[in-house]
């Protein structure tokens, strides 16, 4: 389609240099002004990506608000836009943009819908609305809307609301079937068999998450925890010793008070 697009444009400004030059400027400049109008979203897109990378999340938001700005920002700008407002705390804002996405009538957008609902998902769990959330996740679920972050958020879902801990250990080893490689979906399984007290196997994975993750502050945190359980302080301690290293933000799951009283804890026992 952008090759017909492409065409159609030349052969325009083709027939405006047939008519006159000065014509022929007119549609050129037209041509040149409109491309630019179309590509500025993505220009501060792209920028609002490498600051994303770089964990400046504050950054990220501002370029992304610029493109979004425009008002002709495509949905899947909006919608990193909203994950980067998640990762700086801004729930209500997100939400607001989320929401029309959902609700859009358009079928052939139903992926962008869907990814919009996911992420919406993540931000009813952090304004205290884990039973909507968890009421649109598997509703999504159920549907057939099935992928790795789907299946991560549904398990941490299923642990902090404190369901059966048998049919939980289930649904997150099933995702460990789908994807055994993806850090939250490892750490979900790893939490399971540490509520169980299957403290070996817990820490064999948390093990795994840390080596492959490096900057995960759920991975060294729930690994000291693994850590304790089996009596050994000096692990902990050098886990923990990493914590302020790792990449924080507003979607992190542990609380700076939670790294705290898990260090007192760590402490007192290596007196």
């Amino acid at each position: 389609m952008g090759f017909i697009y492409a065409v159609c444009v030349a052969i325009i400004i083709f027939l405006a240099f047939r008519t006159s030059i000065v014509l022929g400027i007119i549609a050129s400049l037209c041509v040149i002004a409109y491309a630019i109008y179309q590509y500025i979203p993505t220009f501060w897109a792209v920028r609002a990506q490498k600051a994303f990378a770089d964990g400046n999340f504050q950054e990220a938001k501002r370029l992304y608000k610029k493109s979004v700005d425009t008002k002709h920002a495509k949905i899947q700008i909006r919608i990193n836009y909203a994950y980067a407002l998640m990762r700086t705390g801004d729930f209500d804002e997100a939400e607001r943009v989320l929401t029309p996405i959902v609700r859009m009538k358009n079928t052939k957008k139903n992926n962008f819908k869907m990814n919009a609902k996911q992420q919406r998902c993540m931000v009813y769990y952090k304004q205290g609305r884990l039973d909507e959330a968890m009421e649109d996740a598997m509703e999504m679920f159920e549907s057939g809307y099935k992928n790795t972050q789907m299946y991560g958020m549904i398990g941490y879902f299923k642990l902090i609301r404190g369901d059966d801990m048998d049919e939980v250990t289930k649904f997150c080893e099933e995702a460990y079937d789908f994807n055994s490689d993806d850090r939250d979906i490892m750490d979900n399984l790893s939490l399971c068999y540490y509520k169980k007290g299957e403290y070996d196997k817990a820490a064999e994975l948390s093990d795994k998450i840390i080596a492959d993750a490096p900057k995960f502050v759920e991975a060294y945190y729930h690994g000291a925890q693994i850590a304790v359980k089996r009596g050994e302080y000096k692990k902990a301690e050098e886990l923990m010793s990493h914590i302020d290293e790792c990449r924080w933000s507003n979607m992190t799951t542990v609380s700076r008070e939670e790294v705290d009283e898990l260090n007192k804890e760590i402490e007192e026992n290596l007196r």
